[in-house]
């Protein structure tokens, strides 16, 4: 039997290793990234925590008793923020209803979470990613505090800036998150509810913050007299403060219901108060079928500051440029205010210096020096002082019209098409924009061939049209879009560019201020530096300076500007009688008129087709620009006002713009707008010197237009032997009458809107049927009738010859003689009789007694006339 084996242990057999699983190396794999990323996390909230810019929370900032302060140009101190902006109250004043309406609508958790309300926030976030967007913010009430005092502001800065993007506001959000810890930590409950509603805007006017001016502002009492509706009112605002405001259905968009939305807001926090437990079910009711107009008690507020509206401006630049509420924290604001200017700018408005067409009709406009683009005076309208809802004429868009031809159609002719200032254009009818009829020119008229210079000066909308065309095949529309963009304006505005823009057509919309910004790039070598109002901010707190929006944006030659400079000269002094000639001064002034017309959306007012809706002045010198608007606000326009023929030649707009430019003359160098380098003498005008060689092959030394050649444009015949245009207009009469008052034409018919009736041709406005009023007799003047009859008038009374009695109706006691002559006075006048002497002394006492004691004179003589013949008295 065999032995067995000897083992030592060196050859025992090795114990296999055991190897990991899939799933333990998913698990390593899942939490080595779980850990990689909440170390990503942790630098990246220490990152944005300790990088909010402006946002470092203080509990000093939320009760500091310093205000923001703004400066003018001269550094004189025009305003400080005060009790007229903000109005605090205290905890313990506010009524409960007050406190319950804000907590079932922001906040039902207010008084148990830490500032941070994690359930709330998650269902939010779930509702943002089911929707796609941020629209749910999940905010408790304290970080609703902090998204008014920093937040907000904030994120409008970097949308300003072209830099808000989703990690943008998400990391705003988590800077929120953590300041409202940081402020629960420092403050309690009651001192953070106290702030909320002393800074949040309710709709409010003038630029007022805070619960306690809300009350005022639309209730007329103080906030500790509010009831239940009134405070579930209040609390329901302030998601939409200005969609919320029932006032605004006085100057608001018509399209716009503001007080069915307010009283709908109103009904929801009713609604979460009973939901939440906080009313009961017939306070409920009773609050609910209350009518908040009737509850409505806003007074008018009356600002006699030259300087509101400028003050105004500046707090939303602030707002603006800082991401920084100034009414919150405390800053010196210092502008570019000529208050010189900005004062003569509120006396135009109030209408002691230039003259208006009545009282409703308005203007707007706003002053921009060229040299750096800052705005020294603005003025908001006639009625911005006294209006509940303010309306600034100055920043709200109308249509520019024919202001736009000199941006669009022709200053870029001369960089991209190479036109000389000596080009020709063809006024001839086009269907230039593919509507389906003609483009017509303002006069309803064509010239055929003319100068570019003429067209300009007389306003031609073709040739415009045309020019406009040919630059935009030669660039595409991405280009004109970016170039609309930096001339400043808005961009719902720039991002829909079609070739109408030229004219002032399709959305063009431009507010004054943004369009006497965009005219300063002819003055300004052809940039245009953005229109600003402050020059820099400084944040009282810790000094910290923020600086101007000074971007500058090239968008034509300086070769370009000037070219364009010398066509505008000419339509001031080239007695084209467009209006443009009021502004003709001894300095050197450039200026483009411009208007736009009702189309069929104005007849539902009563107003007729084509008749003159805007008309704009824009004028510069070689330091400021001026555009002014004139017209109508919305709700005048509603009531059917427009301009007429005889408004229009008032020429209010231009009378304005030569006012102001000749007053701003004393605080610049007004000097002609100097040629530059490469601008070259071409065929009586000027070429870009790169253009010399290859010329203009629609040059002319002079223009070509004549009447013979507008005669055959309009498809008329040119009868040389009596030098008069054959036209065939008298034909289209009836057609063009029907049309041009609102009718519609049809088979030699012409047929009126509702509300017109057809008067001969053209329709016309029913007038309701006045009853006549009767005449009232013409007051007699006592003494002259006194006289004239013979009489001598002494202390009120009108005394008669006692000896002679006066003729009592042609003959004296029926002895049948003639008294003629025997009075001294006009022998064919007779002597008053004893009714006529009543009447003489009633009319003295009705002049000279107060309403009372004239009743008992009236009695007295009623009196004394049943008793027996009255006899003169000596008073």
């Amino acid at each position: 039997m065999p032995e067995p084996a000897n083992t030592t242990p060196s050859q025992q057999p090795k114990k296999k290793r055991r190897k990991l699983d899939i799933w333990n190396k998913i698990a390593v794999c899942v939490l080595t990234l779980f850990l990689v990323g909440c170390i990503s996390v942790f630098f990246i909230l220490v990152n944005i925590i300790n990088d909010p810019e402006g946002m470092r929370f203080s509990q000093d900032g939320l009760s500091t008793l310093s205000n923001s302060r703004i400066f003018d140009a001269s550094g004189n101190l025009v305003y400080e923020f005060g009790d007229e902006i903000r109005e605090d109250i205290t905890y313990e004043k506010i009524p409960q209803s007050v406190v319950d309406a804000f907590l079932s609508i922001e906040d039902s958790r207010y008084f148990d979470h830490n500032g941070f309300d994690l359930p709330r926030f998650m269902a939010a976030a779930i509702a943002n990613l089911r929707s796609g967007n941020f629209s749910q913010g999940g905010s408790t009430l304290t970080m609703q505090m902090i998204d008014n005092a920093f937040t907000k502001n904030q994120e409008a800065k970097l949308e300003n800036e072209g830099k808000l993007n989703k990690f943008a506001q998400i990391k705003l959000k988590i800077q929120e998150i953590y300041l409202s810890l940081i402020a629960e930590q420092s403050i309690n409950k009651e001192d953070i509810f106290e702030f909320y509603v002393n800074r949040i805007w309710f709709g409010s006017g003038n630029n007022t913050r805070g619960i306690q001016k809300a009350s005022q502002y639309y209730f007329g009492k103080d906030v500790s007299q509010l009831n239940l509706g009134e405070a579930a009112f209040l609390a329901g605002a302030i998601n939409a403060p200005y969609n919320n405001n029932p006032i605004n259905n006085v100057n608001g968009p018509a399209e716009i219901d503001f007080l069915k939305q307010a009283t709908e807001r109103r009904n929801l926090t009713l609604k979460l108060m009973l939901q939440h437990g906080y009313i009961t079910e017939e306070e409920y009711e009773l609050a609910k079928n209350t009518r908040l107009e009737f509850a409505l008690k806003s007074s008018e507020i009356v600002s006699e500051d030259p300087n509101e509206a400028y003050i105004t401006q500046t707090i939303e630049e602030c707002q603006t440029l800082t991401g920084q509420d100034p009414s919150i924290i405390p800053m010196d604001i210092y502008t570019a205010l000529n208050a010189d200017v900005q004062k003569q700018a509120d006396e135009i408005c109030n209408g002691n210096i230039v003259s208006f067409p009545n009282e409703a009709f308005d203007i707007g406009f706003g002053i921009v020096d060229n040299t750096n683009g800052e705005i020294i005076a603005v003025a908001p309208g006639r009625r911005y002082h006294s209006d509940e809802t303010k309306i600034d004429n100055s920043t709200d868009r109308y249509s520019p019209g024919s202001t736009m031809k000199p941006l669009l159609a022709y200053a870029p002719t001369f960089d991209i098409l190479g036109w000389a200032t000596s080009h020709t254009v063809n006024d001839t009818p086009k269907d230039y924009f593919t509507t389906g009829s003609n483009l017509q020119n303002s006069d309803r008229t064509y010239q055929g061939r003319m100068s570019l210079t003429d067209a300009v000066g007389v306003s031609k909308n073709t040739t415009a049209a045309a020019a406009m065309i040919d630059l935009v095949k030669a660039t595409g529309y991405d280009y004109w879009k970016e170039y609309c963009q930096k001339l400043g304006y808005d961009e719902d505005v720039y991002s829909q560019f079609v070739e109408q823009y030229c004219i002032g057509g399709a959305d063009m919309q431009a507010s004054p201020i943004q369009q006497a910004s965009a005219y300063s790039i002819f003055a300004n070598k052809g940039q245009r530096i953005n229109s600003h109002r402050i020059r820099k901010v400084v944040r009282r707190a810790d000094s910290v300076e923020i600086g101007a929006n000074t971007q500058a944006n090239e968008l034509i030659s300086e070769q370009a500007a000037f070219m364009m400079s010398t066509i505008l000269e000419k339509v001031v002094t080239g007695n084209y009688n467009n209006y443009n000639q009021y502004l003709k001064s001894d300095y050197p002034v450039y200026a483009k008129s411009g208007t736009s017309d009702w189309s069929t959306d104005g007849l539902q007012y009563g107003i007729p087709l084509g008749v003159i809706k805007d008309e704009w002045s824009v004028g510069y010198t070689s330091q400021y620009t001026i555009a002014v608007w004139s017209g109508y606000t919305r709700p005048y326009q509603q009531q059917g006002y427009y301009i007429d023929i005889a408004q229009l030649n008032m020429a209010t707009a231009f009378h304005i713009s030569k006012y102001m430019l000749d007053y701003c003359q004393q605080y610049g160098n007004y000097q002609a707008i100097p040629k530059p380098d490469l601008v070259s003498d071409y065929r009586g005008g000027y070429i870009k010197s790169e253009y010399l060689e290859r010329g203009d092959a629609n040059s002319s030394h002079e223009s070509t237009y004549d009447e013979k050649t507008a005669c055959q444009a309009q498809g008329g015949t040119w009868d040389s032997e009596d030098g008069i245009c054959i036209t065939y207009k008298e034909e289209n009469t009836n057609e063009t009458a029907c049309t041009s008052s609102g009718g519609s034409w049809d088979g030699g018919a012409c047929s009126c809107p509702e509300g017109y009736v057809l008067n001969g041709n053209a329709c016309q406005v029913v007038e309701e049927e006045k009853p006549e009023e009767p005449e009232e007799p013409e007051e007699t003047d006592p003494i002259q009738e006194c006289i004239s009859n013979g009489g001598t008038y002494w202390n009120g009374v009108c005394s008669y010859d006692q000896t002679t009695p006066p003729d009592q109706g042609g003959n004296t006691g029926g002895d049948g003689s003639d008294n003629s002559g025997q009075l001294g006075g006009d022998t064919n006048t007779p002597a008053p009789d004893q009714t006529t002497r009543k009447r003489i002394h009633l009319s003295f006492f009705k002049r000279f007694l107060n309403s009372k004691a004239r009743d008992s004179i009236l009695l007295l003589f009623c009196a004394k006339k049943k008793r027996g013949p009255h006899r003169s008295r000596s008073f």
